[in-house]
């Protein structure tokens, strides 16, 4: 039988991944997997954890944890789960799309077993600016493969039918540019469903 144990503060959390319950060690009864997820993430929020790397089977690593391979982290602050590396033109990834490709982009996005990826809103991106990092404002420990560049939303600017808002991840601006310039996409989707 395959289990992971997470110890965050005082919470001790067992995973039995065959089952995809956990084993509340205080009472002694199954819980959901869902539940359990909720309370890994309310016990890294208040063990003053904004994140939580999720590794590509689904493992979540414990916050000290050095490891850079994750996949998505979930935002323990909005509930929000966010793929962890830039998506741009799939021929070639350090070139950017356009923002309806990149709308398209997360569209496809099959990850964690979630196919409801899509372009997150202006809120939802500028929420991820760290003013005290540059090149790229970003916490790099959570979105090891940001690019410190053009990321798009999908919120439209009101002065141009043809604009939207992105966030320049070199230094955390938030602009309009039109939706045909180049950039990239970080995908998102609500975390729990």
């Amino acid at each position: 039988m395959t289990q992971l144990s997470i110890k965050v503060g005082d919470t001790h959390i067992t995973i039995d991944a065959a089952a995809r319950l956990t084993i509340n060690p205080k009472h002694h009864e199954p819980v959901s997997l869902e539940a359990h997820r909720a309370a890994v993430a309310e016990s890294m929020l208040a063990a003053g954890h904004r994140f939580t790397r999720v590794l590509g089977d689904g493992t979540y690593l414990q916050a000290d944890s050095p490891r850079t391979d994750h996949v998505a982290v979930i935002d323990n602050t909005t509930g929000l789960m966010w793929s962890v590396e830039s998506l741009g033109d799939p021929a070639d990834e350090d070139d950017g799309i356009t923002q309806e490709h990149c709308i398209e982009r997360c569209r496809q996005l099959r990850l964690l077993g979630h196919d409801d990826w899509r372009l997150p809103t202006r809120a939802e991106l500028a929420g991820l600016v760290d003013d005290t990092r540059h090149e790229p404002a970003i916490d790099t420990t959570a979105f090891p493969r940001v690019k410190a560049r053009w990321h798009w939303t999908s919120t439209p600017a009101a002065w141009c039918s043809s604009a939207a808002w992105g966030v320049v991840f070199n230094g955390g601006g938030v602009l309009g540019y039109r939706r045909s310039s180049d950039g990239f996409a970080l995908a998102v989707r609500r975390s729990g469903q």
